[in-house]
């Protein structure tokens, strides 16, 4: 017997159409969205309201001259220290800017998350893109405060940078609310019905 050979097209066409972008994708996208708003509002901070973003922590942004500072004070930002915890937040250990949560932190991670669940097509897809860029932004922010800190690659992993890296994890409770929030909204309002 004559067998048909499969192709792209037809897989497709029995499937119900073209696959959804993916988690991957709306991952990374949610990630750079999520930093981009935050970098953008910190960069025009002076004329932003005090509820959204406190003059300090612009201040803090905008007096350091390097792109890898302010980049530091953006995952400040973004991952701030819990309350009731007893972790001490990343801005507290390094010493500028965020000492907490703030408003442009939920709408940031919040908008990453709608991106990143747009992208998937997919509630639950939505929600795991969205709970990924939370973590790939904290593991990226720990790298980038390592080597900004420390350039010996070797003390990785001594006790000061798993102090960060703790700091940061436990920082990122509040984005992943935020973002998971934003994950089921984009992932409801493009997923097949």
């Amino acid at each position: 017997m004559y067998k048909r050979a499969q192709t792209k097209k037809t897989t497709e066409a029995r499937n119900g159409g073209p696959p959804p972008l993916g988690q991957t994708l709306g991952t990374f996208v949610g990630l750079i969205t999520t930093f981009a708003i935050a970098f953008v509002i910190l960069t025009l901070g002076g004329i932003m309201p005090e509820d959204l973003i406190s003059s300090t922590i612009v201040d803090d942004f905008l007096a350091l001259p390097d792109l890898e500072n302010r980049l530091v004070v953006v995952g400040t930002v973004l991952y701030p220290g819990p309350v009731g915890i007893g972790v001490v937040g990343l801005g507290a250990i390094i010493g500028t800017g965020a000492q907490g949560a703030t408003v442009l932190m939920a709408l940031a991670w919040g908008t990453g998350g709608l991106i990143a669940g747009l992208l998937t097509r997919d509630i639950l897809g939505g929600i795991l893109a969205a709970l990924f860029a939370v973590v790939l932004g904290a593991f990226l922010t720990w790298m980038l405060v390592f080597v900004i800190q420390t350039p010996d690659f070797t003390q990785l992993f001594s006790g000061p940078s798993l102090v960060l890296l703790e700091s940061i994890l436990y920082g990122s409770l509040y984005p992943s609310i935020a973002a998971v929030i934003g994950g089921i909204l984009g992932g409801g309002i493009t997923r097949e019905r």
